[in-house]
């Protein structure tokens, strides 16, 4: 049993996380939704007060212990960053939540949703790293997409993307990569978006 969100090697996650990811297969659709809505959100915005307050509505709403649910999250945001950290594809990451037992409706509502996101999670991540941590080296290539049963149903065969990877010091002659695969138009929008930041900062110093 091999989970592609932990990358290339063949570790296991461990038994709470395994149970925390696992406890989704308890809720309805609906209820999947609105939960997903909620830990993408804060992996976005990062506002701990209003996930504090979501998590306290959805609580009561759907009768859930509330710091059980604030476990289901940890271990949500956990698989989700590692997830885009790890450039999974929208299969590799359905494939890993029916090992974490989800069902396959369930599993595919998660990465539809994670797919819906991932531009502003990726976005989100990387901006933390630059914001903490000094970049030390920055690659990247461009590439096009071959064919594929994943790329077939999504008709992208033969455009171009751009792999990037960022090489960020994190202090104590410690280093880590950080990669992104993107497409043209998602880069473009990241780029921009790093210009408007950096534009900010340069207005606040």
């Amino acid at each position: 049993m091999v989970f592609k969100f932990l990358g290339n090697n063949n570790e296991l996650p461990d038994q709470q996380l395994i149970n925390e990811i696992g406890y989704l297969s308890n809720f309805s659709n609906e209820q999947l939704e609105q939960l997903l809505d909620i830990i993408f959100e804060f992996m976005i915005v990062q506002k701990s007060e209003q996930l504090l307050n979501q998590i306290q509505e959805f609580s009561n709403e759907h009768s859930i212990n509330e710091n059980t649910l604030k476990n289901i999250i940890r271990g949500c945001i956990i698989f989700f960053k590692s997830s885009a950290k790890n450039n999974l594809t929208i299969d590799h990451l359905r494939e890993d939540c029916i090992q974490f037992k989800l069902d396959e409706e369930q599993s595919k509502l998660v990465s539809t949703k994670y797919k819906q996101h991932f531009i502003e999670i990726s976005r989100s991540l990387v901006g933390n790293s630059l914001t903490i941590n000094q970049v030390l080296d920055m690659q990247w290539r461009f590439g096009v997409t071959t064919s594929s049963s994943e790329f077939t149903k999504s008709n992208t065969t033969g455009s171009t993307f751009l792999q990037l990877k960022l090489v960020l010091d994190k202090g104590n002659n410690i280093k880590e990569d950080v990669h992104m695969e993107l497409t043209l138009p998602q880069f473009y929008e990241f780029l921009k978006e790093m210009q408007s930041a950096k534009a900010s900062l340069e207005y606040f110093n």
